[in-house]
């Protein structure tokens, strides 16, 4: 085979792999529909109170499908000592370091690369409340391997930008090398929400305090199912409630019925 020849022959074996590529990239995404279309929305509904609704379980995969584990990290960037001062129990600063020591290994990401933190966390042991205790990390989340920057980009993306798990989960892994499942960004949002809730009814408890109140609602899909979307704002604070009702009892649930300050709602105001 002439050089010529072999020369062409390598034009169309390169032509030929690139579109195989193409072809593969398309059943991949195909495939990827045909599995999420097999997981259909729960018709559960949690029970109409105050309280906030255990996170929800995860998914199982597919039958016959190959479980994914988290590897260990190759490297560490930075290793943190935990230490204290005082026990965190009962505040007592006679305490005594112990020999051993615990190790919790997180990944997050430090834009634009993932950072991982191995916070080698020092004991001590309390002699007053008698107790072995260790100390939280700077910027460390107990029992996660993913760290709380990249927790809180995962939701920003999705209220905020407003785009798909699975848009997000491709922006972790493209991005910055972080592989995150899309199960996984669920259960980030139900953290937030937990830990947000204590700061969310400091919110609500001010709106009381207002001389004014601006108050609207809108209609709101919650799986489907009509609800409505009340803002309560301010100057200063702005509050939003999902409910199933639209009628004054969501007013009187949020303020209380004591509330004796102005409300301004669709250039109407009510003393």
């Amino acid at each position: 085979m002439s050089k010529r020849e072999l020369y062409q022959r390598i034009l169309e074996l390169e032509k030929e792999n690139e579109r195989l590529k193409e072809e593969n990239a398309y059943l991949r995404f195909e495939l990827e529909e045909l599995r999420s279309k097999r997981y259909k929305p729960s018709k559960k509904r949690y029970p109409e109170d105050k309280q906030i609704p255990p996170p929800p379980k995860k998914k199982g995969g597919l039958f016959g499908h190959i479980g994914w584990l988290r590897k260990r990290p190759k490297s560490v960037d930075k290793v943190e000592g935990v230490r204290m001062d005082k026990c965190p129990l009962c505040g007592s600063i006679d305490i005594t370091e112990c020999l051993k020591t615990e190790e919790h290994l997180q990944e997050d990401i430090v834009i634009p690369k993932v950072q991982v933190t191995l916070y080698r966390k020092h004991k001590y042991y309390c002699k007053q409340c008698k107790n072995i205790v260790i100390a939280k990390g700077k910027g460390e989340l107990p029992k996660s391997y993913i760290g709380p920057i990249a927790k809180s980009l995962a939701v920003f993306l999705k209220y905020a930008v407003k785009i798909s798990d699975r848009d997000i989960k491709n922006i972790f892994d493209k991005m910055f090398g972080l592989k995150i499942g899309a199960s996984s960004i669920v259960g980030f949002r139900e953290q937030l929400k937990r830990e947000a809730q204590p700061i969310y009814e400091n919110l609500k408890h001010s709106l009381k305090q207002s001389g004014f109140l601006y108050i609207d609602e809108t209609g709101w899909k919650v799986d489907g199912q009509n609800h409505w979307l009340w803002k309560f704002s301010n100057k200063k604070v702005c509050v939003s409630h999902i409910d199933k009702s639209r009628g004054q009892k969501v007013i009187e649930e949020v303020l209380g019925k004591q509330y004796d300050g102005v409300i301004i709602s669709d250039f109407l105001f009510y003393i």
